[in-house]
């Protein structure tokens, strides 16, 4: 690591109504705390946390920011955040402006569906030229999975971009990222862009006429309120998985950036989904697991949790 430069790790967790993120965290912190004792992490919360998850994160010394209500957050950043906020992963890049900015020369975002096998310095020694690392999205046109456009639609995504004068950005998973040359800066100067996108997605998506779409109570009110000019800004959804529109608003919102370079990490050091099957010894080769909530009992039925 170079002189005077700083790295830090954080995990960001809006608890709502379910408590199986709180385990998720526990085993990662556990795992990442195995390997590296020492590299600054932080646990940014929204509403509640129990006091399980805080004696842990004592425990392995994660200096935890409680930021109040999850709705109210996303309500000073866009007319609409009680509306987004039904979705609970908003936050992950909206919280950069409290981490100590002056010192910090790499950031390493995780997911809570992730679990360690290796000394996270790793990743970032040997990611450390592009402005931003991360795993391609599974099933898209750059993953070693068949391309899937019911997962992503590629060419509408292209499409959009084009239409609204965006780079395209590369499908890319945003559950584990690491981050360079201080882009965290023009991340959080358009933060507020990002929710306009996510905003402009929810829209498309509910007004598709596409009734498998609708996901959550109370979107039928959301409907009747939009505005007209609401309406006609709506962007087409270019998926039919509703869990990854953060993504695909942050796909988005990157290529609005002047400049802006994509690397991606070694999947022998990230592995993703169930590629974690095919390791018959994870220990000192893969870095980290990015298991997807989806495939947590899988996943700990062939790697014991931690006590």
């Amino acid at each position: 690591m170079r002189m005077g430069s700083m790295r830090f790790a954080y995990y960001c967790l809006a608890n709502i109504l379910d408590d199986s993120r709180e385990h998720q965290w526990i085993q990662s912190i556990r795992s990442l705390r195995m390997y590296n004792r020492f590299i600054p992490v932080w646990l940014f919360l929204f509403n509640t946390a129990s006091s399980g998850l805080l004696r842990e994160a004592e425990r392995h010394n994660v200096r935890v920011r409680f930021l109040g209500d999850y709705e109210e957050f996303l309500q000073r950043a866009h007319p609409r955040g009680s509306a987004l906020a039904f979705y609970p992963t908003f936050h992950k890049f909206g919280v950069l402006a409290q981490l100590p900015l002056p010192s910090l020369t790499q950031l390493l975002y995780l997911d809570c569906d992730t679990f360690f096998f290796g000394d996270v310095t790793v990743l970032f020694d040997h990611h450390a030229s592009s402005d931003w690392y991360a795993r391609e999205e599974p099933t898209s046109v750059g993953s070693p999975f068949p391309y899937d456009p019911r997962h992503v639609d590629e060419n509408l995504l292209k499409d959009i971009a084009r239409k609204k004068n965006l780079r395209y950005i590369p499908p890319f998973n945003s559950g584990v990222c690491l981050l360079n040359h201080q882009v965290w800066h023009r991340l959080i100067a358009v933060y507020e862009t990002y929710l306009r996108f996510a905003w402009r997605l929810l829209c498309g998506r509910e007004l598709s006429g596409d009734e498998s779409a609708r996901h959550f109570s109370g979107w039928a009110a959301v409907l009747d309120s939009l505005s007209d000019s609401e309406r006609a800004e709506a962007l087409p959804y270019p998926s039919k998985n509703h869990w990854i529109i953060e993504q695909i608003a942050l796909w988005l919102t990157l290529g609005s950036l002047q400049r802006f370079s994509l690397g991606w990490f070694q999947p022998r050091l990230v592995v993703q989904g169930n590629e974690f099957e095919s390791m018959v010894e994870p220990h000192g080769c893969c870095v980290v697991a990015h298991y997807f909530s989806g495939g947590e009992g899988n996943f700990f039925s062939r790697f014991p949790a931690l006590t």
